[in-house]
């Protein structure tokens, strides 16, 4: 059997291909990969399932839960949109807004307008590290 060399044939090119598929199918995965949790997120001391397009808290949690974000990020930022049975926005719903300074923890019910969430559906976004955690929440 005769070496590539000997026959002629190139396999620069051949090898440039291949990596290039490689990177090609890496990056398509990345695209199509469930990102609703990019970092660990948990509720009322229930870790956040990922799911699409929402993770999701498996039982109700109370509205003065614990909400806990593994992050290293100086500023997070949360969302918490009430929805309803198709986890979509609810007409005239104001979000409610938690920001957690220098600290991973906090409680539900330490909203910046100090208003307790009313039991219900919420989908809670999370947003630290330039990346958005999308976590569907059952209020009892």
């Amino acid at each position: 059997m005769r070496s590539s060399a000997e026959s002629g044939i190139n396999l620069f090119p051949m090898k440039r291909l291949l990596l290039f598929s490689i990177m090609s199918a890496a990056f398509a995965y990345g695209l199509f990969a469930s990102d609703s949790l990019p970092f660990s997120v948990s509720v009322g001391g229930q870790a956040a399932k990922d799911g699409t397009p929402f993770a999701k808290i498996e039982n109700p949690v109370a509205a003065d839960a614990e909400l806990s974000v593994q992050s290293k990020d100086a500023m997070i930022i949360v969302n918490v949109n009430a929805v309803n049975a198709k986890n979509e926005p609810v007409p005239g719903s104001t979000p409610a807004v938690i920001l957690l300074q220098g600290k991973t923890k906090t409680n539900l019910d330490k909203t910046m307008d100090g208003k307790k969430l009313a039991a219900g559906n919420y989908v809670v976004s999370v947003v630290s590290e330039g990346k958005t955690a999308s976590i569907l929440v059952t209020i009892k």
